[in-house]
C-alpha cells in the first residue's frame, strides 16, 4: 500500500496538493503511520471522486435543461398552446425560482404574511402565487379562490392581484376576492380605494362598502353591501341575512370541493342567522336541513337537497 501511495501521480487540484502535504512532512510515530496515511488516502481519493461524478451529473442536467428549453420555444413558435400552455405568456409572465406558492388544504384557511408587510388570509382550496421578494416598480401576486387582503401603503409600489379575468391595483387597502369560478367571481372592497381591471378591458373604481361582480372576463354590476357578510368566512361561518339557499350552496360548494345542487322548488329560500363552517359538508347541510325542512340526498361526491 505504501509503494501505491509513493507512485501515486499528484495533480494540481487542491485535494491532491492537500494529499502530497500531508505525506511529506508526515514523520514515523510509535503508530502505524502507514495505515493513517493509507486512510487518508482513500479518504481524499474518494471524496474528490464523489466531487468529479457530482459535476458531471449537474452538467448532464444543465445540458439536457437547455435542450427541453430550446425544444418548448421552437414549439411554442409553432402553437404557443401546445400541451395546452401559452408559453410566450409563461417566460413573458417573470416566473422563476423566486416564486412561492401556497395552496390551501379543503376546509382550512391560512394567514400569509408577505415580505412588504402586507397580510393574506386564505380561504379553503385557494391558490396563492407570490415573490419572495417584491422587485420592480409594482408588487405583484396571483390568486385563485378567495382571500382578504390587507394590504401595506406604498404610494411608489403598487399592489396588484391578478387572477384568470381580471386584477386589482391598489396602493394600500382591505379587500376580498372571490374567483373560484372563472365565470362568476366578485370583489367586495372594505377600506381605501380599488381600481379594477377585467379581461374585457372594463376598469371601474371601487369605494369602501362596494362589491363588483365579473362575470366571464366583464364588468357586470356595483353595489352597495355589507362587507361583514363577505368576509366572515375568517371567523369560520357564514353570516345568513335573508340570503337564498342557492347562494349559500354555491359558497359551501367552493369551501368543501363537492358538488352541492338544490331541487328548484326550494332554491330561493331565505336563510337567516349564523352557519359554522363545519368539518365535514354533510354537518352543515343537516344544519341546513333543520332550518328549511329539506332532505339530503347522497350521491358519491354529489349530494342534492330536495324538499320532503
Amino acid at each position: 500500500m505504501n509503494k501505491d501511495i509513493k507512485d501515486y501521480k499528484y495533480e494540481k487540484s487542491v485535494e491532491d496538493l492537500k494529499l502530497k502535504s500531508f505525506i511529506d512532512n508526515s514523520t514515523p510515530m510509535n503508530v502505524d503511520i502507514s495505515s493513517i496515511k493509507q486512510k487518508a488516502f482513500q479518504k481524499i481519493r474518494k471524496e474528490e471522486k464523489r466531487r468529479k461524478n457530482r459535476r458531471m451529473f449537474v452538467l448532464s442536467i444543465s445540458v439536457a435543461a437547455c435542450f427541453m428549453l430550446v425544444m418548448g420555444i421552437k414549439f411554442s413558435l409553432a402553437d404557443k398552446n401546445y400541451w395546452g400552455i401559452d408559453l410566450t405568456a409563461l417566460f413573458n409572465s417573470g416566473s422563476s425560482i423566486d416564486q412561492e406558492e401556497l395552496v390551501v388544504p379543503m376546509g382550512e384557511k391560512t394567514t400569509l404574511l408577505l415580505t412588504d408587510g402586507t397580510k393574506i388570509v386564505a380561504n379553503s382550496r385557494t391558490i396563492v402565487k407570490y415573490p419572495k421578494t417584491f422587485k420592480g416598480s409594482t408588487r405583484e401576486i396571483y390568486v385563485k379562490g378567495e382571500a382578504y387582503f390587507d394590504v401595506a401603503h406604498d404610494a411608489e409600489h403598487p399592489f396588484v392581484v391578478n387572477s384568470d379575468n381580471f386584477s386589482v391595483k391598489v396602493l394600500g387597502t382591505k379587500f376580498n376576492v372571490s374567483n373560484y369560478d372563472n365565470a362568476e367571481s366578485h370583489v367586495v372592497l372594505v377600506q381605501g380605494s380599488i381600481e379594477l381591471n377585467t379581461a374585457n378591458h372594463d376598469r371601474v373604481r371601487m369605494k369602501p362598502k362596494e362589491l363588483v361582480d365579473i362575470r366571464d372576463g366583464g364588468f357586470t354590476q356595483k353595489k352597495k353591501v355589507n362587507t361583514d357578510e363577505y368576509t366572515c368566512w375568517m371567523d369560520g361561518m357564514i353570516n345568513l341575512d335573508g340570503e337564498c339557499i342557492q347562494s349559500v350552496v354555491k359558497k359551501l360548494t367552493n369551501y368543501y370541493g363537492v358538488n352541492i345542487e338544490c331541487e328548484n322548488k326550494i332554491s330561493s329560500n331565505k336563510l337567516y342567522g349564523k352557519l359554522v363552517l363545519e368539518d365535514s359538508v354533510t354537518k352543515v347541510l343537516s344544519n341546513i336541513k333543520e332550518m328549511t325542512g329539506a332532505r339530503m340526498i347522497i350521491n358519491g361526491n354529489s349530494i342534492r337537497l330536495v324538499r320532503k
